[in-house]
């Protein structure tokens, strides 16, 4: 997805984000983290990208005006705002705003909604909605684009195609909800991905890439993936390589910094972050249990033998 242009970024943010996606490799979607002044206003021209905002803090009035309906209301922490592309905007408030702004690319919900109807599928503006799904991605999102690590093009494939997916359930022209229900991958498409995911554990794994291999749309392999395994193809992935960095701990000496490279994570401290959190124990912690179990069967067998022998 292209960049905003400068007089529409300075629009938008008064001051400079407080972190963003710029920079890092995020094809369908850019996300912004700001603070603006306790009174502010600004004039949109026409955006080619929806937008999707949540507030994070402070309630606040808000005044808006949006292809010249105009609404009041009081803003508080929670809500969303949704609105569509191409559409003129003008905003006023009092009080602290703090929010996480997503641009979404219409062309990546276009061709999700044409896999679902043979129909044109809007994408329906809203102000004050509470979505719990919408606010978890995007702290999920807050998450990601804080920490130290470069953010992976598989985590931004992913989280789009699951907000795609939900904002086409929820917050779209849709006319029937089954469509996404019946979206299937067959079981040889679905074999093909996991031996593609496992032979390529160690790479930067692209969501598009596998999705390739199936010969399937980016949307249709991510949802009939989770369809069929009961998880994102994200999850999975990351399930994966910690079950392949189980067996590199347990059966090769390298250092834990080779093991989280060889299995996919760009640094040591996600790897054993997500480690920690999947497991309860640090890798290397893993390792010194492995070992003393190991050690502890080694000499309960050198017994038996013994013992054996003896008699």
């Amino acid at each position: 997805m292209s960049a905003l242009s400068a007089p529409q970024s300075n629009a938008l943010f008064p001051k400079r984000p407080l972190f963003s996606s710029v920079g890092r490799d995020w094809k369908y979607s850019q996300v912004y983290r700001n603070r603006y002044p306790r009174v502010w206003n600004m004039d949109l021209p026409p955006l080619a990208a929806h937008c999707i905002g949540l507030h994070i803090s402070g309630p606040g009035y808000m005044k808006s005006r949006i292809n010249g309906s105009t609404q009041r209301r009081r803003w508080i922490p929670g809500e969303i705002v949704i609105v569509s592309a191409n559409q003129s905007s003008w905003w006023e408030w009092n009080g602290y705003l703090d929010d996480i702004q997503l641009l979404l690319d219409p062309s990546a919900f276009d061709a999700a909604a044409a896999e679902l109807s043979d129909r044109p599928v809007q994408l329906l503006d809203g102000m004050g909605i509470i979505d719990p799904i919408i606010s978890e991605l995007f702290f999920q999102i807050s998450a990601e684009l804080t920490c130290a690590r470069p953010t992976a093009p598989l985590f931004e494939e992913s989280i789009t195609t699951a907000l795609i997916a939900h904002l086409l359930r929820y917050h779209s022209t849709l006319r029937t909800r089954l469509a996404l229900q019946r979206i299937d991958i067959a079981i040889h498409r679905l074999r093909i991905a996991l031996e593609y995911i496992d032979a390529h554990l160690g790479d930067d794994l692209r969501l598009s890439d596998i999705a390739a291999e199936t010969n399937m749309s980016l949307f249709h392999f991510a949802r009939g993936f989770r369809k069929a395994m009961g998880r994102s193809p994200h999850r999975y992935i990351m399930a994966r390589r910690i079950d392949r960095s189980k067996v590199l701990l347990r059966e090769s000496s390298d250092e834990i910094s080779m093991i989280a490279r060889n299995v996919g994570f760009s640094t040591s401290s996600h790897f054993s972050a997500l480690f920690r959190a999947e497991c309860g124990i640090t890798p290397r912690q893993y390792r010194q249990l492995i070992g003393t179990a190991t050690n502890h069967r080694r000499a309960l067998n050198a017994q038996t033998t013994r013992s054996r022998k003896t008699v």
